[in-house]
């Protein structure tokens, strides 16, 4: 029997998971396999997609003291089936600080895991936070900068962008142009830079951040300005950069989920 106040971890119950999850599973047959996972019928459940099933796992033991979890892995994404009491605003940030704090963003480090956080429902409607954990988890970070985990409910209509074929994503011309800077070496590090430009906000946080002189900041963004005819001064122009990133995110992120 796991001490009082420790996150209690099942790690081998994949096939009853799978069947909870399954939009085609009949409901006594969801509410069978919840029962048997020891999961609290009358409190709300919540399905987070991983990256890194290992990895998730451990940082969510640290992140959700005292909280039941049950993981498996469903092809190549994590499932984590948790009945936490957070919101999903402070759900998600609490999760990306402690991934952050535990991978730092750097070129040289492990990237570590990166969650979709789906909608709290009802034991029953689990199928439906598990789609929208898959959904948001193309929206989390694969790369070092960008939030690594990323909750359903806060994409808001940038959620149609699932939608869009990764094939056709790939084709969109800033995603091309973004893609051949980030080709070479010192190229990747001007669109991390950028990437990290768009989290932190300003030169200074980003270099700070970046632990870099503010002028090897300012030259790396002034490339990338000049090659995608950018100015980020302009309010149009940083959030089309933005978005941009955020494009070549879902396709980076789809393309190595499918094992790409």
């Amino acid at each position: 029997m796991p001490a009082q106040g420790a996150t209690s971890l099942r790690i081998d119950d994949p096939a009853l998971i799978e069947l909870l999850l399954s939009g085609e599973a009949k409901p006594e047959e969801r509410a069978r396999a919840a029962r048997l996972l020891g999961l609290d019928a009358t409190r709300e459940l919540r399905v987070l997609a991983t990256s890194s099933p290992g990895s998730a796992t451990r940082l969510l033991a640290k992140a959700l003291p005292g909280q039941s979890i049950r993981t498996a892995t469903i092809g190549r994404v994590g499932a984590v089936l948790c009945q936490s009491a957070r919101d999903t605003t402070s759900l998600s940030d609490h999760l990306n600080e402690v991934i952050v704090d535990e991978f730092p963003a750097s070129a040289h480090s492990e990237r570590g895991p990166w969650l979709g956080i789906g909608a709290s429902v009802a034991v029953l409607e689990a199928p439906t936070s598990w789609n929208q954990a898959q959904r948001a988890l193309r929206f989390a970070s694969s790369t070092g900068f960008g939030r690594r985990a990323i909750a359903y409910e806060r994409l808001s209509l940038l959620e149609v962008l699932a939608d869009i074929p990764v094939e056709r994503v790939r084709e969109i011309d800033d995603v091309v142009r973004i893609n051949q800077i980030a080709s070479t070496a010192a190229g990747a590090a001007e669109v991390d830079t950028l990437e990290a430009l768009c989290q932190y906000g300003t030169l200074r946080r980003t270099a700070t951040e970046l632990h870099l002189h503010h002028s090897t900041v300012a030259a790396r963004i002034q490339h990338v300005e000049r090659s995608m005819g950018w100015d980020l001064d302009d309010p149009i122009d940083r959030f089309l950069a933005t978005f941009a990133l955020m494009l070549r995110r879902v396709s980076l992120s789809a393309t190595e989920l499918a094992g790409g």
